[in-house]
């Protein structure tokens, strides 16, 4: 477009300079013609070219992209400045400005380079001051940690001189995401993917519950068959100690390559990576005797990392126009496992927030003894559906969508839908959405769903065993009804038990005896979150554990942590389901 306009631009002014005789005195110019003529050769612009000219700008949205900041210069314009050029390329209409969050940084750019960089509070009382309405906030941030929150925190505070504010998600959010940062940095690094050489990426780490987000890569990495990339943290977990440990353990690498897991090559990557002290990572390294090569590429440099950030920018963009009335409340029992909960429950929330982006998604938690260890352990604060509905009704919802992510209609769905009779009056509408297992097209769905996940290890040696939570309650009877729906559908290899009801572990073990052809079984929990249950009762060190006691019987056992609210086919389920509650209104 650019090329265009200038050629554009620059044969109008030849035109021009010839029509008044301003002419370079080193042209000949024997013959020259009327002026009228040369105005009628001036070329026309067509459609075409006048659609391609940078559109009127929005004078009424500001799109403010927030960063740490860094004082490395080079590295900042190819990262942090690339992404700030992709979001404004791709949406030209608005104005976009820069804020960091790290005072210390804009302090040393401006005394050292004269560069002045707004903070975040300048640059919110600069767009109130200029007569901005809507306020698009895309931060740069790897992940929802502290610094995510501060500036959720203070942008709560200048919700009265904005009509609307809408914030982006941070890089590493979605299963998606983690899809699409995994395929960014393989990619870039495959040419050292030898068998020979680990890529080990240095993240920052922090105390927030947050730091599960590089356990998550890892466990990602390795699921998607990348077994030569390491993940590690300069302030938390893994270490760098970790790390090596894992090298070791490996026995087959003789070098390393290491690269920041940051947007920015930085401080951190350039010294505590990269650096010649004793304690750098590639001299602690280097002293285990492997060749290390230092690749100072923040993420911030790659295409697709860009696009990911315009994704998550576009997708706030869309919420501009969100309803101030209505609200969708999704429902979950809860788990304590941090790294479960982002890639299933949270999953869930940001797939229902994507499909319906004009309405706030909230959560609640029902089990009120996870609530309470999340907040002593971690200081994170989930409402109960009580505290949840208390605060839809003080915030003037008056329309309330909730969809639990429950598996079946059992006793804390029921439990809920009382609830929500005792608050039918604080509201001119509520409705609720089904749980997972309702029709016998949800059945088939979530069939599909299982299968497809796990069809790489049904080759007819491999007996693949779902273990459910199981209920007192009637229905209970999901499990016998999932069993028979997958024998129908010629699954035969596919088992379901329960941890606390029928069909038992017992039943599911007579069954794979009498069946006679199986070395080795997959277990998989048939519940949203790779919780307790999963982690413990299904994969567990105890003699009572599933896994344990399938050994046991000669059985080679594998224990797959994954929970179902990880499949994309899953989330979309309850897409639907929240679609329905939303028609029905």
């Amino acid at each position: 477009m650019k090329n265009k306009m200038t050629a554009l631009l620059a044969s109008l002014l030849v035109l021009a300079l010839g029509a008044t005789g301003c002419q370079s005195s080193t042209q000949t110019n024997t013959d020259p013609e009327p002026a009228e003529e040369t105005a009628m050769e001036a070329p026309e612009v067509s459609a075409e070219e006048l659609e391609e000219k940078d559109p009127v700008q929005d004078k009424d949205t500001l799109v403010l992209v927030v960063s740490f900041g860094t004082s490395y210069n080079d590295s900042r314009d190819i990262t942090i400045g690339a992404i700030e050029e992709a979001i404004a390329e791709a949406h030209p209409e608005y104005e976009t400005r820069r804020a960091f969050t790290a005072q210390i940084i804009i302090d040393k750019l401006a005394e050292r380079d004269g560069l002045e960089i707004d903070n975040v509070t300048d640059a919110l009382d600069r767009a109130a001051a200029d007569g901005f309405q809507n306020l698009v906030v895309q931060p740069t941030h790897l992940m929802d940690g502290l610094e995510y929150h501060d500036l959720i925190n203070e942008l709560e505070e200048y919700e009265d001189n904005f009509t609307n504010i809408s914030v982006g998600k941070p890089l590493l959010t979605s299963n998606e995401d983690y899809a699409g940062v995994i395929e960014a940095i393989t990619g870039a690094t495959k040419e050292y993917d030898d068998g020979e050489t680990a890529m080990v990426f240095m993240g920052h780490g922090t105390e927030a519950v947050s730091n599960e987000v590089y356990h998550i890569m890892q466990n990602k990495l390795e699921a998607s068959g990348y077994e030569n990339y390491y993940i590690g943290t300069v302030e938390a977990e893994p270490t760098l100690e970790d790390v090596m440990e894992a090298l070791k353990e490996h026995g087959g690498y003789k070098r390393v390559v290491l690269e920041p897991l940051m947007v920015v090559a930085g401080d951190h990557a350039n010294n505590d990576m990269a650096g010649d002290e004793e304690d750098s990572w590639k001299t602690a390294l280097k002293a285990e005797g492997y060749e290390v090569e230092c690749l100072l590429k923040g993420l911030g440099e790659l295409e697709e990392i860009q696009k990911l950030y315009v994704e998550h920018f576009e997708k706030a963009i869309e919420k501009l126009g969100q309803s101030k009335d209505t609200a969708i409340l999704a429902v979950s029992f809860g788990t304590s496992y941090n790294d479960s909960r982002d890639i299933t429950i949270g999953a869930i929330e940001n797939s229902i927030a994507d499909a319906f982006p004009t309405y706030p998604v909230r959560r609640a938690f029902t089990a009120q003894i996870i609530i309470d260890k999340l907040a002593e352990r971690d200081g994170l604060e989930i409402d109960n559906v009580t505290q949840a509905l208390d605060r839809a009704v003080a915030d003037g919802i008056r329309t309330l969508i909730v969809q639990p992510t429950h598996l079946m209609n059992g006793l804390e769905y029921a439990d809920l839908v009382k609830e929500l009779d005792e608050y039918r009056s604080d509201f001119d509408q509520i409705v609720l959405g089904e749980p997972l297992l309702t029709s016998d097209a949800d059945y088939e769905a979530v069939i599909q769903a299982i299968t497809e996940d796990t069809k790489a290890y049904d080759d007819g040696e491999t007996a693949i065993v779902y273990m459910g939570h199981g209920t007192e309650a009637e229905s209970n009877q999901v499990y016998g009804n999932m069993q028979e729906k997958l024998t129908a559908a010629g699954y035969t290899n596919y088992y379901v038990g329960t941890v606390e009801a029928e069909p038992t572990l017992e039943d599911v073990i007579k069954a794979l005896k009498e069946a006679g052809t199986y070395k080795k079984v997959v277990l998989q929990p048939l519940m949203v979150v790779a919780g307790d249950h999963a982690n413990n009762d299904m994969a567990g060190e105890e003699e009572d554990s599933w896994r344990i006691a399938l050994e046991a019987e000669g059985f080679e056992v594998e224990s797959r942590l994954t929970g179902l609210g990880e499949l994309a086919a899953i989330r979309e389920l309850y897409v639907k389901h929240t679609q329905a509650a939303i028609d029905s209104l």
